[in-house]
């Protein structure tokens, strides 16, 4: 998640529903391990990482749908972009996407019949893009079925790598959703085997009165109110199912108040 004093800096550089079944299966799943990267400064709070804290509450929108997931049954994982585990952003010597891959090939060692999707947040879409393309270099070769990227940014690495202008080639599927910030990605050129949501068009539903103003091009509130949208994170299960379901307990479309700080 970009905090509010490198979102100006990078600004002024000028630097782009359904969920699944209570009884659902990861049988029935279109992916059956997920891995989910969390952004800028995203890291967990020990309340979420105990189980105690009330949902739309907490530092991470993707630990909390890394919950919901758990609860359908659906392996996942959650990593921080920079590779560290939930609770520990700021330990030091990061390993970043490395570990991430070393976590995905003991997955897949383990159960060679895994179809893995991955979930990436503002910084932790950038680190997803990195772990699929280590994967596709790597031995053995490990194919991704489905890609997430939600608002996805690499704005504080501009000076160490650019935005990738193509996914890999073992991503089979990707959906990439974007407001319109300046620092979040614009959709991927000549890229075919990715959906691109603008989550300012009105017709994908997930504009609605109070809450993130996903066509501001400035505002910091709209990048961190997508990960906690409820109707993303329905959206997102449906495509982790790979069908549509019922809109029922975790992962459902609630009208959550306007999320206008990372905390």
């Amino acid at each position: 998640m970009i905090c509010t004093t490198i979102w100006g800096a990078v600004g002024a550089a000028f630097l782009l529903a359904g969920d699944p079944s209570p009884n659902a299966s990861p049988a029935a799943a279109a992916v059956t391990h997920v891995v989910l990267i969390g952004g800028f400064d995203s890291d967990p709070t020990p309340a979420q990482l105990n189980g105690t804290a009330k949902r739309g509450v907490g530092n991470s929108g993707m630990y909390q749908l890394r919950g919901d997931l758990l609860r359908r049954n659906l392996s996942a994982d959650y990593f921080n972009w920079n590779g560290t585990a939930a609770g520990h952003i700021n330990d030091d010597n990061p390993p970043g996407a490395a570990v991430i891959v070393q976590h995905i090939r003991r997955h897949v060692r383990e159960h060679p019949s895994c179809r893995l999707g991955l979930v990436g947040n503002s910084m932790g879409g950038h680190t997803a893009w990195e772990v699929c393309e280590q994967l596709d270099r790597g031995e053995p070769r490990v194919s991704v079925k489905l890609l997430v990227l939600l608002d996805p940014s690499s704005s504080v690495r501009v000076q160490e790598v650019k935005r990738p202008e193509k996914l890999p080639a073992n991503v089979e599927a990707g959906v990439q959703y974007a407001s319109r910030n300046i620092v979040i990605w614009r959709p991927l050129p000549d890229e075919k085997r990715i959906l691109n949501i603008d989550l300012a068009d009105p017709q994908h539903g997930f504009l609605r009165p109070g809450g993130p103003n996903y066509a501001a091009v400035f505002d910091p509130n709209a990048h961190i109110g997508a990960e906690w949208d409820d109707r993303i994170h329905a959206d997102i299960c449906r495509r982790l199912w790979g069908e549509a379901m019922p809109s029922q307990g975790d992962c459902t479309i609630t009208d959550l108040p306007n999320r206008t700080s990372s905390r």
